[in-house]
């Protein structure tokens, strides 16, 4: 993925619990982050929290002994993934969280693009080795600040956080391994909300009418707080996450048009990041979320594909 591309999608590969390696720190049991593990034999008495079972937390909903959870929503309920799987399941708040460093060590197969979302700490380390011990074949070390928007900001603001980090044209290696590390000094939190996997596809090609991104695109933010207002009239406001939905138009090469409707096709049902350009000045046209579109014959030789993006939190 280069500066250059615009309207690209990073079609995902599925992460399985397989694929985390020696080296990750976040413990298939997190028992610091309250988690306990299921065992076949014992009576549970319907009022136990955050059982861990295959990836994911359960709560007891009735006392049972051998019940496995998810065979039996009248026994079991899920409340979520569990500290360890939280960045690979279809939601950013679902974030891993661990206290002054955070590490992932993860063969996801063949891929060439990363997208991490929900970063919490001070630094960012991404290596990817060729194979495991082998030579590094791709590394971003980083502070998690986004850059001062002028110099007032740079001199009197207090600096963003970066929550966000994309890499493209990773180079394609069978037993590729990739390191993911968040620190934050003095024991300072540290979360990951997301690590996808996978592989950027343009919309637009490389042809002699490449196509592009039309004026009008559009980002709204959804916010999700809301306000509760009380029986003696008093309001609060309930804060929640936002998300960004984006709305646009790009033209393509009426050849590329049925690649398009495939692509459209394949991730209609998966979320996925969208990167509608990969300029500094339009990263407001990018997000995380389900993809919808529709493909119009607009004109001799061109087409336009209208998208819409529902941003997830």
């Amino acid at each position: 993925m280069s500066a250059a591309q615009t309207a690209v999608l990073l079609v995902p590969n599925a992460i399985t619990p397989t694929m985390i390696e020696a080296g990750t720190t976040i413990p298939v049991v997190d028992t610091a982050a309250g988690e306990v593990a299921w065992v076949s034999g014992t009576a549970y008495t319907g009022t136990e929290n955050r059982i861990n079972y295959g990836g994911s937390l359960w709560a007891a909903v009735a006392a049972s002994t051998g019940v496995t959870p998810g065979t039996n929503p009248d026994k079991w309920r899920r409340t979520g993934p569990s500290n360890r799987m939280a960045p690979f399941d279809d939601k950013i708040n679902t974030q891993s969280r661990a206290a002054g460093t955070l590490t992932y060590v993860l063969k996801p197969g063949f891929f060439t693009g990363l997208a991490l979302y929900g970063l919490v700490g001070e630094t960012l380390d991404v290596t990817l080795y060729e194979s495991p011990g082998g030579p590094v074949v791709y590394q971003w070390q980083g502070d998690l600040f986004e850059q001062a928007m002028g110099l007032f900001e740079y001199l009197y603001m207090p600096l963003r956080l970066a929550t966000k980090r994309m890499a493209g044209n990773l180079p394609l290696a069978p037993e590729a391994e990739l390191h993911i590390t968040i620190t934050a000094s003095g024991g300072g939190e540290c979360a990951i909300g997301m690590i996808v996997c996978g592989f950027w596809a343009s919309l637009l090609g490389d042809s002699d009418f490449p196509g592009g991104v039309e004026w009008g695109a559009s980002a709204t933010v959804k916010t999700y707080s809301y306000i509760k207002t009380e029986d003696d009239g008093t309001t609060a406001i309930i804060p929640r996450s936002s998300a960004t939905n984006i709305n646009c138009s790009v033209v393509i090469d009426a050849a590329r048009a049925n690649y398009a409707h495939d692509l459209l096709t394949q991730v209609a049902a998966k979320p996925v990041a969208i990167i509608l350009s990969g300029l500094p000045r339009y990263e407001y046209l990018n997000t995380f979320g389900l993809i919808s579109g529709s493909v119009e014959a607009a004109g001799w030789g061109y087409a336009r594909l209208s998208i819409s993006g529902k941003g997830f939190i």
